[in-house]
């Protein structure tokens, strides 16, 4: 009977053994899976840490695209702009250059010309265009020497050719124009 009562005492050690193994492996198991739910937690928050942060850098990213459009937007309204105002003042360049040759008071111009640079034409050559010829001839006498193809004035050239003294209407509207271009262009759009 002392076999049966030692398999009976190692049948209960081994169920003793068995069901402490249950409890182990459930107690694992039961870690395990509060293991996994936290790392699961933690891995859901990480992603919607990383979803804020993705979203805000898109948002940045809307928001300097939408900048830099409005930016560039108005550079090409103020180039447009400018882009205008330098045609109409090349217009009215053009038109006042066009308005030379008819200028009213033509002679008395070259007259005062002629008279204020006497000293520099009368040791030199004196050319004009071909509309002034007849006046410009009479008034110089053996320093005329041609004519050249301009809207009006005199051009003054030294005896030996080194120096030349321009005062076409052209060249004289040119110097003004440049003197008064900023002035024109605050007539003609005022800041307001």
């Amino acid at each position: 009977m002392k076999a049966v009562t030692e398999t009976a005492g190692l049948e209960a050690v081994v169920q003793e053994v068995l069901d402490e193994g249950k409890r182990e492996a459930a107690a694992i198991l039961e870690a395990a899976r509060k293991e996994r739910e936290a790392l699961l937690s933690k891995a859901r928050a990480g992603v919607a840490v990383l979803v804020r942060e993705r979203e805000a850098e898109a948002a940045g990213a809307v928001e300097r695209r939408r900048v830099q459009e409005i930016a560039r937007a108005e550079l090409e309204a103020k180039r447009a702009v400018l882009n205008g105002q330098k045609a109409l003042l090349d217009e009215v360049y053009q038109g006042a250059l066009q308005a030379l040759p008819t200028l009213a008071g033509r002679d008395a111009l070259t007259e005062t010309l002629l008279r204020k640079t006497s000293a520099d034409w009368r040791a030199g050559r004196v050319f004009c265009a071909a509309a002034d010829e007849r006046a410009v001839r009479a008034a110089t006498g053996g320093s005329f020497a041609g004519t050249i193809d301009c809207a009006g004035g005199i051009v003054i050239e030294t005896a030996d050719g080194r120096r030349r003294l321009d005062l076409r209407f052209e060249t004289r509207l040119q110097d003004v124009w440049q003197d008064m271009v900023r002035e024109v262009a605050q007539t003609l759009w005022p800041k307001g």
